[in-house]
């Protein structure tokens, strides 16, 4: 009853709150200008390129472990996929005393990383608060032994070391569901796809505003998971934006009302993305929550393949959240402790390949990825792949390069610098310099000029690889399930005639048949490929969650290589590009039965492509 009885009081007092909030935001202008000139909220965030994200609650308890058995997937979703009563649920959360948490420990650690921001699930899916709420019990001040609020020690660390906060906020919530929990129809365990009923939303909007108001400036607010309606995901939004402007708020926030778009986890895009600012979430193994039985890869590898996600989101336009799940005691697991360490020593000799940076100018390379900043006339060369040859090929580069050299290289000794028609070469050493990643910095003159490599006709034949071929992704925020990683490709090219061109493709696909489209300057060639697979198209499809799904993943497809004549096209003389797509437009849907309704062959091309020739007839 006293708990209501607040709950009243809060509710008369959240307008004069707001209003107090929302006027110490707007007016607060310092924290967000630059040279005095105040930018948008989306360009700060754009700017931060790397954050932590702090998966931690309840969960970690049982840590991936129920009635002695491992439980499988994700184990901050354990309530799920062990099937825990909520009875069973709150009595762990009884127990949960996180007595060794240092709020300022993981600030630092984040700061020490190279990260600009911490992201916090202040509630998960299994509805726990982890902040102090008004609005309910099942909060770690009131319902656990701490009786602190962990999320007010993390706001005081981040505003002390100057890093940003942004919060996690599940939509789903099993605790206020109570029995009346929505399951998958697959696997008949609870969904993370459940609509959300109007006392929901109320208690949602009330808690959003707690945690807008109560902890100072929060940077991001990243929804997860749910079904809400579209005046439910406005609701939403205008709650954030009313009391915080600058706070950006995520894709996940589902119909088309985030500012960003959250890619899937761990997802990497296969091409730059300049349209849209986009963030990636990331983590060392499946699970994001602790698991105690999970083990990552040896330290080394760990810490190189952290650092090239980096350079690779980075490259593509993106900014990556990479995730700690700490245990249930509030330490740091000391793998991922010791990951980002050897992530911040490499960050820290790097960094300026990195901040205030554009995304990759270039279309493709061969050997890895770019950054670029215009205004001080400097490329910044990631090398993933170093040349055995000792020459690193720029291709399509028309600006004069002035100087070329190691960014670890203290003195930043001069490498020799050579043009061979559009393309240039840096002689470089016959090693790489860095075992995580070498970086080259070129500074040119002028505005920076690339003129992008196209494939030409070789005695009258056009040949057309996967390895000329650049992948592009489709990407909404209608729903959680608004991505298609392999929408369409592209290959540049350049004809000395025009005519009639044959075309023939290699390739094979995963069903029974698939339509398809070439287009080239509006012109299109339609076809249809038949598969070497029966798998049936209208199979249901079981996502519900972010599992790593079957027929989601980018295996390669089996079977025997097909090669079939498609018909003949005309085209004119000169540059042009080639694209493949599938022969119907993936449409993205809000809801789940929607979705579970499409023909799957559509969404992406599902198709691999060993070449396409195109031969001019005579």
């Amino acid at each position: 009853m006293a708990k209501l009885v607040v709950s009243i009081v809060v509710a008369l007092l959240v307008s004069f709150q707001n209003y107090s909030q929302r006027k110490n935001v707007k007016d607060d202008k310092s924290l967000f200008e630059i040279n005095t000139e105040p930018i948008s909220g989306l360009t700060q965030w754009k700017n931060m390129k790397f954050g932590m994200f702090i998966h931690w609650g309840v969960y970690s308890i049982p840590a991936g472990v129920w009635k002695g058995k491992q439980i499988e997937k994700l184990g901050e979703q354990i309530m799920r996929h062990a099937d825990i009563s909520i009875e069973d649920y709150e009595n762990i959360a009884r127990q949960f005393n996180p007595v060794k948490f240092d709020a300022e420990e993981i600030v630092k650690l984040a700061k020490s990383t190279g990260m600009k921001y911490i992201v916090f699930t202040a509630k998960h899916h299994d509805g726990f608060s982890m902040f102090d709420s008004k609005f309910t019990d099942y909060d770690i001040v009131d319902f656990t032994p701490y009786k602190k609020d962990i999320l007010d020690e993390l706001a005081n660390a981040c505003r002390k070391h100057d890093i940003k906060l942004g919060l996690y906020y599940s939509t789903p919530d099993w605790h206020f569901n109570g029995a009346e929990q929505e399951r998958n129809p697959i696997d008949g365990k609870i969904s993370v796809f459940g609509k959300v009923s109007k006392a929901n939303e109320d208690y949602q909007v009330a808690q959003l505003k707690e945690l807008l108001t109560n902890y100072g400036e929060i940077v991001e607010l990243f929804f997860d998971m749910g079904e809400p309606t579209k005046a439910q995901s406005e609701r939403f939004v205008k709650t954030v934006k009313t009391l915080q402007p600058y706070c950006q708020v995520n894709g996940r926030v589902m119909n088309n009302q985030g500012d960003f778009i959250t890619m899937p986890d761990n997802h990497l895009p296969e091409s730059p993305i300049y349209d849209y600012a986009w963030e990636t979430p990331g983590t060392f193994y499946h699970t994001w929550g602790y698991k105690s039985w999970v083990k990552g890869d040896p330290l080394d590898i760990q810490i190189k393949k952290q650092i090239r996600k980096l350079s690779k989101i980075v490259s593509m336009g993106g900014n990556y959240l990479l995730n700690i799940g700490p245990m249930s005691d509030g330490t740091v697991v000391p793998y991922e402790r010791d990951v980002l360490n050897g992530v911040g020593d490499w960050v820290s000799q790097h960094n300026e390949a990195f901040y205030n940076t554009k995304a990759n100018p270039f279309r493709k390379l061969n050997w890895g990825y770019s950054t670029v900043k215009p205004e001080e006339n400097k490329l910044y060369l990631h090398v993933f792949n170093w040349p055995e040859d000792g020459k690193l090929k720029i291709p399509g580069l028309k600006s004069e390069i002035l100087n070329a050299y190691y960014l670890n290289d203290i003195l930043e000794k001069p490498l020799e610098v050579s043009r061979m028609g559009n393309n240039q070469n840096i002689k470089v050493a016959l090693e790489p310099v860095n075992k995580n990643l070498s970086i080259i910095v070129v500074e040119y003159m002028g505005d920076l000029e690339i003129i992008n490599p196209v494939v030409k006709p070789v005695n009258g034949e056009l040949l057309l690889t996967h390895s000329d071929a650049t992948k592009h992704g489709k990407y909404g925020m209608v729903s959680y399930r608004s991505i298609v990683k392999d929408d369409h490709r592209t290959w540049d090219i350049e004809l000395e005639e025009t005519g009639e061109y044959e075309i023939e493709i290699t390739y094979k696909h995963k069903y029974p048949e698939k339509d398809f489209i070439i287009e080239v300057n509006n012109q299109q060639l339609q076809f249809t490929l038949i598969g070497s697979s029966k798998l049936h198209p209208k199979k249901p499809q079981s996502i519900d969650g972010n599992e790593d799904l079957k027929g989601e993943k980018d295996n390669k497809i089996k079977g025997k290589w097909n090669t079939t004549v498609l018909g003949a096209i005309h085209l004119e003389k000169g540059q042009q590009v080639v694209t493949l797509k599938s022969g119907r437009e993936y449409v993205f849907v809000s809801s789940m039965n929607e979705f579970r309704s499409k023909d799957r062959r559509y969404r992406g091309l599902n198709v691999e492509v060993k070449s396409i020739m195109l031969t001019k007839r005579k």
